[in-house]
């Protein structure tokens, strides 16, 4: 049984050995780090005029900008959330509806060149190739352009209407104490879930036709803890450590910021990376 239980754990350490090698090979081979950097080019022009789009709607719907900003501090460098808290206190005290129509269509056509960007990387990490039809891959990008905006939207509501809804519903309606302050804690693990499925669907839509779930779930999965892990270090770094505004001066906040879309591009096309290295390690086990 001893036997049994060592080859047992020689044979998952291979698997293991094999599949970090795959998953490293491949990111040199489908040049990630270059597909990383044009992604980030993108979001970073995606981010100012959703910014405003944000504020606009922010100030218009009245709604509470610091559980926002508290919110993003949990996991974001203060040099960045400094230029979202600029963004929304500055826009939300004049909104005006011909703002959040201009921030929404720039919202629209940013993100659309962002998500586009990003289907390449996920065809590319299951050996699909470019998109067959050209006007199908359009639509698909400008459906998943409107679910993103649809999951920030609501990944807002959890944060901030919430706050109010649970006030009303104690006040009027008599909702028990300790089902508001279950629901406080849990929003943001619910905010999680939207941004989980938000990723899944995204790496569903770029493929040619329907895939199993396990081909799509463990890539997702891993890509938002790295994310979220990965965004927390590096604020505690930015905010206790790093000092790039005395070594770039004015432009340190920028460059923070592009630091940190580089790396979450990176992360979100590893996760479909992953994604592909699992499904070469099935073919080449036979299963």
């Amino acid at each position: 049984m001893g036997i049994t239980r060592k080859a047992g754990d020689a044979s998952v350490t291979r698997k293991l050995s094999r599949g970090a090698c795959l998953l490293a090979r491949r990111y040199f081979r489908h040049n990630v780090g270059v597909q990383s950097a044009a992604l980030a080019f993108y979001l970073l022009f995606m981010i100012f005029p959703f910014l405003i789009f944000i504020s606009a709607l922010l100030g218009l719907l009245d709604l509470n900008v610091t559980a926002i900003l508290l919110a993003l501090g949990e996991f974001l460098p203060r040099d960045v959330v400094d230029i979202i808290r600029a963004y929304l206190l500055h826009v939300g005290r004049s909104p005006s509806p011909q703002l959040m129509l201009f921030g929404l269509f720039f919202s629209i056509w940013f993100p659309m060149r962002a998500t586009n960007a990003l289907m390449v990387s996920v065809r590319t990490a299951y050996h699909l190739g470019p998109p067959k039809r050209a006007v199908v891959h359009r639509l698909k990008t400008l459906l998943y352009t409107v679910v993103l905006i649809s999951s920030i939207a609501l990944t807002l509501a959890l944060m901030t209407i919430g706050d109010r809804l649970l006030g009303y519903a104690v006040g009027n309606f008599r909702l028990p104490l300790f089902v508001a302050e279950l629901w406080v804690r849990m929003r943001f693990p619910a905010a999680a879930v939207v941004g989980y499925f938000a990723l899944f669907f995204l790496y569903a839509l770029a493929q040619d036709g329907r895939r199993p779930w396990r081909d799509l779930w463990p890539g997702t999965l891993a890509a938002l803890a790295a994310w979220m892990g990965l965004s927390w270090l590096y604020a505690m770094y930015v905010d206790n450590f790093a000092n790039y505004s005395l070594l770039y001066g004015s432009i340190g906040t920028v460059v923070v910021l592009m630091i940190w879309l580089y790396m979450s591009a990176n992360v979100l096309i590893l996760g479909a990376e992953f994604n592909g290295t699992l499904v070469a390690l099935r073919k080449e086990a036979g299963t």
